[in-house]
């Protein structure tokens, strides 16, 4: 199939153009540049067109913007659509001219991060905790893996893993912290002398310890923009 992907297209979050993708050709290999507003979601960015979808990955902060940079070559587009209309959240149900396809398996969403990072840690092994069942959904129980056996990575705008505004403001100013993901869960990894300020009952509760080269941080469990209270 001949791919037709060249040029810009728009990026629409919640509705609204918020930024832009430009796709270029780079030899052997298809160039994606990303670049949006800040946002107070993580973004997944995926691309739409002819009724499907294709993952590209998640944007990271740079300066006041977020951007993702992407190179892939022709045998990775085989899972993209032949024309692109727009890009968007990764799995959102757009309201455009198409309906997504949701039974194709995308590629990247199994993707771990396996960066550097300090090899000097101490954990306390807590595998299995039940977070709190949402007051709309029944009762059921999260797995939590062992936070020696996740991927770490450094995490910029930790305020953007919450979706209330206390927790929002509270995690506004953290700097330094590390983030795991496992499913739907996250870890966020706070360095404890940030910590100290955090009133104990507020919306940012830290359920457990890990160190990285001898410096202590914090873990908080967060599940759909909410952390977790209790082990």
């Amino acid at each position: 199939m001949d791919i037709d992907i060249l040029g810009s297209y728009p990026i629409i979050l919640d509705g609204e153009t918020v930024g832009e993708l430009t796709v270029s050709r780079e030899g052997l290999f298809w160039g994606f540049d990303a670049k949006c507003e800040m946002r107070g979601e993580i973004v997944r960015l995926s691309v739409y067109g002819n009724g499907m979808e294709a993952y590209l990955g998640i944007m990271e902060p740079i300066g006041d913007m977020l951007c993702l940079t992407k190179k892939l070559s022709r045998s990775a587009l085989a899972a993209f659509p032949a024309k692109i209309s727009h890009a968007g959240q990764k799995g959102e149900v757009e309201n455009f001219e198409f309906e997504l396809s949701r039974d194709s398996k995308l590629p990247g969403e199994n993707e771990q991060y396996h960066g550097e990072f300090p090899l000097s840690h101490f954990i306390k092994d807590n595998s299995h905790i039940s977070a709190p069942p949402d007051d709309d959904l029944p009762a059921c129980e999260t797995v939590y893996h062992p936070l020696s056996e996740l991927n770490w990575r450094p995490c910029p705008l930790p305020c953007s893993l919450f979706s209330g505004l206390e927790a929002k403001k509270l995690c506004s100013s953290i700097t330094g912290a590390y983030l795991s993901q496992d499913g739907d869960v996250y870890y966020l990894a706070v360095p404890e002398e940030l910590t100290k300020t955090f009133p104990e009952s507020g919306a940012v509760r830290f359920v457990d310890k890990i160190y990285f080269s001898e410096n202590a941080y914090l873990i908080c469990i967060i599940i759909n923009g909410k952390s977790v209270s209790e082990l």
